[in-house]
């Protein structure tokens, strides 16, 4: 629910979409935070505990400087929206993860944050693959004239959704390696990579091929390693042909389809007019878009670490770097495996996404919120209340 709460249900209403995204999350926020206090009072056997705070304060920080931002701001009522979305966020994710975290440690019960969203991804790409034969026009998005129809339409940005593939297709593989390999998950792997392909998702698809070479890698045997290298092969020429050189244009490739000339003009002509702390919040230009040049007219940079160095200067961007450096170092320090490896295969298809799209530090979109989980992962922990003699 918390992941539909990010899509455009109703397309032909501006009005609606937003009353149910904003009704829905507020709504997912306040239920994991009664749910939470429920248990904590019905089964007082187990404490939370909280450690690692240095990558969390960081992110913290960013907002910090995201708020001051309002102060100069170009669009002040635009940089307290997305502000206040991506407080939202982390308010829900600081209280669902501690309600899963204590769940699982009042009833010891097997439900580690993988399963649930292996599952989670897995019910949203079934609505997805039946939305093509209830209502294609809505569900589909037509690119390249109409030649390329991409899964997504004006629900979700494709790409958007193919890192959820991604994601959901990581959390299966470790399903895959803590249960061994059974139907459920299979079947989720499938309906993942079913999606993921009908997104053509250039980024997202060389995400998955890289976090799929990471799980075999680190838990495959050598029979398996080698058919799927010897697969790769021959799949290559095809996902190749159909996705990655969309109808045989070289050129759209070279310039990811036409990023490369905006980022350039966004450096040169927008940047060097607020070096220091930017133009505010979620904000690249004095406007509500950037013109670019010689490329194309945008509010967003498609690039996560461009957008932090518009909106918040090099400031936030310095903030951004440390704080990212310090989630690396607290995985790398982690004891916990499972969390470790959760953990760098959520991050190859965000990061990966982060610079083409939206991103973990850009405007509100669901991959903030599980770049958010990442970060609280190796801060909420539960343990067993002692009685003192």
């Amino acid at each position: 629910m918390r992941i539909m709460s990010y899509f455009t249900l109703f397309p032909n209403s501006v009005g609606m979409t937003q009353l149910v995204k904003t009704g829905l999350r507020l709504m997912l926020t306040m239920s994991s935070f009664v749910l939470l206090k429920y248990l904590m009072q019905k089964y007082p056997t187990h404490k939370i505990k909280y450690e690692n705070f240095t990558h969390l304060g960081l992110y913290l920080a960013y907002l910090a400087l995201g708020a001051l931002s309002l102060f100069w701001s170009s669009l002040v009522r635009y940089s307290l929206l997305q502000l206040s979305m991506i407080v939202e966020a982390m308010v829900f994710a600081w209280f669902y993860y501690q309600l899963l975290v204590y769940y699982n440690a009042i009833s010891n019960n097997d439900l580690p944050y993988s399963k649930v969203f292996a599952w989670s991804t897995f019910w949203i790409c079934l609505a997805f693959i039946g939305g093509l034969f209830y209502d294609p026009a809505t569900f589909y998005r037509q690119t390249h004239g109409g030649e390329v129809s991409r899964l997504g339409g004006f629900i979700i940005n494709p790409n958007e959704l193919g890192m959820l593939a991604v994601l959901g297709g990581a959390a299966a593989y470790l399903e895959m390696v803590r249960e061994k390999i059974s139907k459920n998950n299979v079947l989720i792997l499938i309906s993942c990579v079913a999606v993921l392909l009908l997104t053509q998702s250039r980024s997202s698809l060389g995400a998955f091929l890289l976090v799929t070479g990471i799980c075999l890698l680190k838990f495959g045997n050598l029979k398996l390693q080698f058919a799927s290298i010897v697969g790769a092969v021959f799949a290559m020429p095809i996902l190749i042909r159909e996705i990655i050189v969309k109808q045989g244009d070289i050129e759209e490739v070279m310039s990811m389809t036409g990023r490369l000339p905006f980022w350039k003009d966004l450096i040169q002509y927008g940047f060097t007019k607020e070096p220091i702390l930017g133009y505010g919040f979620m904000c690249i230009s004095y406007e509500e878009k950037f013109d670019s040049i010689h490329a194309y007219a945008a509010s967003m940079t498609h690039n996560t670490f461009i957008q932090v160095l518009l909106n918040l200067g090099l400031v936030g961007a310095f903030i951004c770097l440390f704080q990212m450096i310090a989630t690396a170092r607290v995985i790398i320090l982690s004891k916990d495996t499972y969390l470790k490896n959760m953990a760098w295969l959520m991050l190859v298809p965000l990061i990966i996404n982060s610079i083409t799209e939206f991103g973990i530090f850009g405007e509100s979109n669901y991959g903030i919120q599980f770049y958010q989980f990442v970060l609280l992962f190796f801060v909420i922990s539960a343990e067993k209340k002692y009685n003192k003699l």
